[in-house]
């Protein structure tokens, strides 16, 4: 009986993966952004309407154009952060970017 050998190329194996998980990907996208839009506090409604989802190839994003969403979700010296996007997202897999202020 004839032996076989198989070789694993890591890095053509990580992008077939995400090539084929693309679809499911932006379905999860999409429903924790439905999660942070239903939890965004609301002053001007900037913070909560500018929250969506972005794909860019197999590249996929949950994104708020408001100019000050970053101070937002984050906090700053003297506003506490509120995390909308970051608790929404963590819901639906493992987070480990950016952390708010003071936590």
């Amino acid at each position: 009986m004839a032996g076989v050998r198989v070789t694993i190329y890591r890095e053509e194996l990580l992008a077939e993966a995400r090539r084929l998980s693309t679809d499911r990907r932006v379905e999860i996208a999409h429903e924790a952004a439905g999660d942070a839009v239903a939890d965004a506090p609301v002053l001007s409604g900037d913070y909560r309407d500018g929250i969506h989802v972005e794909t860019d190839g197999d590249r996929v994003s949950i994104v708020d154009d408001d100019p000050d969403a970053i101070y937002k979700e984050y906090g700053t010296s003297d506003t506490p952060a509120h995390m909308t996007l970051t608790e929404a997202a963590s819901r639906y897999g493992k987070y480990t970017g950016w952390q708010a202020r003071g936590r």
